[in-house]
């Protein structure tokens, strides 16, 4: 990923204590979400929302399910075996993704 180097004007340190347990759960969520321990911990405490690897993971998977039943019910209805489908529930699902994905973008914006 490409940041911006912004000259930081950081001149505070914040020192805690955790516990080993607490430490490396903290470290974990700092790695699922490719940002340093202190960059987690400090946009954590500000109360920031941090995006993780595993949510835009998450939704590409359900996206390609999606998409690979749309291929499924077109191949059918060009053979013929089926001549209408209810996509309520598709809509449905995409249309939830769709403002996961807004909301990404909104937060990494």
């Amino acid at each position: 990923m490409c940041e911006k180097v912004i000259k930081s004007n950081k001149t505070k340190r914040v020192n805690l204590r955790v516990t080993e347990k607490e430490y490396q759960k903290i470290v974990g969520k700092a790695k699922k979400a490719n940002l340093s321990t202190s960059r987690y911990v400090s946009l954590s405490a500000l109360d920031k929302e941090i995006i993780f690897f595993d949510d835009i993971k998450r939704m590409n998977h359900e996206l390609s399910k999606i998409g690979n039943n749309l291929n499924q019910l077109t191949v059918l209805a060009h053979q013929g075996k089926i001549k209408e489908v209810n996509l309520t529930k598709t809509r449905e699902a995409f249309s939830g993704l769709w403002d996961e994905l807004c909301k990404l973008v909104k937060r990494k914006g």
